[in-house]
């Protein structure tokens, strides 16, 4: 060992010095990072928390959002059967249907009711085809509006704009 030949007040600063020095590395390498780390892992906790009570809510509604889900999934396996069958006979009748909104289903007591608006076009004697086939028994809807006018002056050609209801009991 180095034999250095201290005062008593240098051997006092030395040790300070070290000891403050030690502190330092010890406080910047090893308890600040550890520190930092806690902090880290206690966000994560409370995320995974937050999460959890969030799951646990959803699991608890479980039955509730499965019906939902369901009844959801039937009427929209209905709406689209229906969108089905009314582009199917629109191409065999040689009608072309455009602009296709389906409603949301609304309930009313015991039945609901879908609306499906779309527009048109062809000539009269295939619209009015189209339309007579659409009231007949497999597809069942109602006309609601029925809005029909030429494309031009000198043209067999019509345009229009219908609203279809179907009821679903």
């Amino acid at each position: 060992m180095i034999d250095i030949n201290l005062s008593k007040r240098e051997r006092y600063i030395f040790i300070i010095t070290g000891g403050i020095i030690t502190a330092a590395l010890l406080y910047n390498f090893i308890l600040e990072p550890a520190f930092k780390k806690w902090q880290v892992l206690n966000r994560e906790i409370e995320i995974k928390k937050a999460r959890f009570d969030r799951d646990l809510v959803l699991l608890e509604r479980k039955d509730s959002i499965i019906k939902e889900y369901n009844s959801y999934a039937k009427s929209s396996k209905d709406i689209s059967k229906i969108l089905n069958y009314i582009e199917n006979l629109a191409g065999l009748l040689g009608v072309k249907t455009g602009n296709i909104k389906p409603y949301p289903l609304t309930q009313a007591g015991i039945y609901g009711e879908y609306k499906i608006e779309l527009q048109i076009e062809g000539q009269l004697p295939e619209l009015v085809k189209f339309l007579s086939e659409l009231i007949k028994l497999p597809c069942f809807v109602t006309v609601q509006k029925f809005d029909l006018r030429a494309v031009s002056e000198n043209s067999n050609i019509f345009k229009g704009t219908i609203i279809l209801s179907k009821i679903i009991i």
